[in-house]
């Protein structure tokens, strides 16, 4: 998760640069207007998808590792980092998204109202949004490294833990719980379900720009393209790690 992490945020930080380079350089690109509006839009979802990732990450191996941790009695302290992971990150992870949405606003406007005062803002937050965005995926590629590391601790002190359990009172069956559902495997069958939705709503800004802003000529192919990537692989994601799928045999 955490290789796969840094490539979707490197992806994502480059992608930022393109697309302001793309409103600079627009007429020298050969680029219209509603081509660069639909580079900002698709830049814009890939970064808010990738911060929305970063909740499920964070989210789902905190409350594994609260769970683990409540039946094995483990140590407190990995309860407290974990915690900690969201406290620290998911108040940034919340304002870039915030940030973006502004950054598409202010771009809207200055396309439908051309005036240099809505231009000259969409420009100011478009470098700002950047900045600040790539300042948290450092953020929360740092983060998605330590908690990698806190899971291998999780499962080494459960799995210290797990051969005592045997020695339960006769009658008293104990099942040592979500020991695998700590494992990377889990979180690539949850990535997997995450493409899969993000797959399917690809189709949503297709729609806006082709029916909402009345732009008939936008393309579809890139839209199919992106569509059938993202719910291929979700698909074959969590097809590979279906036996890490929550409720299956071996994952609990």
């Amino acid at each position: 998760m955490s290789r796969f992490f840094n490539i979707f945020a490197a992806v994502c930080a480059l992608l930022l640069l393109g697309v302001i380079g793309s409103g600079y350089f627009r007429a020298a690109l050969g680029l219209s207007l509603a081509q660069h509006m639909l580079f900002g839009l698709l830049t814009a979802i890939l970064c808010v998808s990738l911060h929305c990732l970063i909740f499920a990450i964070f989210t789902g191996s905190g409350k594994d590792t609260r769970l683990l941790s409540e039946d094995l009695k483990l140590d407190g302290a990995f309860l407290k980092r974990a915690k900690a992971f969201k406290r620290d990150i998911f108040p940034p992870a919340l304002y870039a998204i915030f940030f973006i949405i502004v950054t598409t606003s202010l771009g809207g406007l200055a396309a439908a109202k051309g005036t240099s005062v809505w231009v000259i803002s969409h420009i100011v937050a478009a470098w700002f949004t950047a900045f600040y965005n790539w300042r948290t995926f450092l953020k929360e590629a740092r983060g998605v490294g330590q908690n990698a590391i806190l899971i291998e601790e999780v499962n080494r002190a459960a799995l210290l833990v797990k051969p005592t359990l045997n020695e339960a009172p006769s009658g008293e069956e104990v099942i040592p719980g979500a020991i695998e559902n700590l494992s990377w495997g889990a979180h690539v069958y949850a990535l997997g379900k995450f493409l899969v939705f993000m797959g399917y709503n690809t189709w949503l800004p297709y729609l806006y720009f082709r029916y909402i802003m009345g732009l008939f000529s936008t393309p579809i192919l890139p839209f199919l393209l992106v569509s059938a990537l993202f719910v291929g692989g979700g698909y074959y994601l969590r097809y590979r790690y279906r036996s890490f799928r929550p409720g299956s045999p071996s994952a609990v």
